[in-house]
């Protein structure tokens, strides 16, 4: 997890150097957000290739979805990512690493453009909306992104809509032993906390994921833990560390068991964001679960 946040020494967020004067044809992307936006304003005739899903595709996309070679579960090699001849490059801003796909001018170089969305870096909502809309300008599909942005503004207003004023106490916990991975309050699931009524713990330190203090929440005594689930690493094993190992195995949220486990999907940049608050806020408010479940 943590790879994927690594900031990139010469990765700037939107490459205006390279100017997107053609519609791509074969366009990989590396991350399940990327990938999920794309199939959703229909870029999938012009895709050859993805990487780093972290759960299930959306079911409504899986026909889609499986009509594309998966070239890697995680990271790929460079001979294995130009093998299959791409023009186009995003997901996560890690792959731009040099002990991945490399720099920016090298994969220009190369004949492949590439775009790492700014709501990366951002925590506003209308960030991720310009997004999408960015990719349906390149992919000359504006119409479609248009409407998925307008559908996701439209479901996010009736869900604030339901929700109390008062917020609850959270912690996310997304991996570590020494010290807890978690949220910072410099990004997207930071915002998607505080939509869905809560107060994310680590929200004053900046970054996206950062590392914690098991003293800061042993300190703040949160409600509720928010387990990011992915990977390799189950939520039911994050849960048992929690309960029987950490230095937080006695808190109150812990030993009455209230865990809310949420993909990391849903806490991502993408389309599914608008899902992500509705199990969030059905965690912490279960009284309002029929109210916020009628939100298509």
């Amino acid at each position: 997890m943590k790879e994927k946040y690594i900031c990139i020494l010469f990765g700037i967020l939107v490459l205006n150097s390279f100017a997107f004067s053609t519609v791509p044809k074969r366009a990989v992307s590396t991350s399940q957000f990327t990938t999920e936006i794309l199939l959703s304003i229909g870029a999938e005739k012009q895709m050859i290739g993805t990487a780093w899903l972290d759960n299930p595709i959306l079911p409504e996309l899986k026909e889609k979805y499986d009509k594309i070679p998966v070239l890697s579960e995680k990271n790929m090699s460079k001979e294995l990512f130009y093998s299959v001849e791409p023009d186009f490059l995003t997901g996560w801003d890690s792959i731009l690493d040099r002990k991945n796909l490399g720099p920016v001018e090298e994969l220009k170089n190369n004949g492949v453009r590439v775009l790492i969305i700014k709501s990366l870096k951002s925590n506003k909502i209308e960030t991720v909306y310009a997004d999408i809309l960015e990719l349906g300008k390149i992919f000359n599909l504006e119409k479609n992104a248009k409407e998925v942005v307008e559908k996701m503004e439209k479901e996010l207003t009736e869900i604030k809509v339901t929700l109390p004023v008062e917020k609850k106490k959270i912690f996310a916990y997304d991996s570590g032993t020494i010290l807890p991975f978690t949220i910072g309050g410099s990004g997207i699931p930071n915002t998607l906390i505080d939509l869905a009524g809560g107060k994310n713990i680590f929200s004053e330190t900046n970054g996206n994921f950062i590392n914690g203090s098991w003293e800061k929440v042993l300190g703040e005594n949160p409600e509720f833990i928010l387990i990011v689930d992915y990977g390799s690493s189950t939520a039911e094993s994050k849960i048992k560390f929690l309960k029987e190992k950490s230095p937080i195995k006695d808190l109150e949220a812990v030993k009455n068991n209230k865990f809310i486990v949420v993909g990391l999907e849903y806490l991502s940049a993408g389309i599914r964001m608008n899902q992500g608050v509705k199990k969030i806020a059905i965690g912490l408010h279960g009284e309002r679960k029929n109210a916020i479940d009628k939100i298509n």
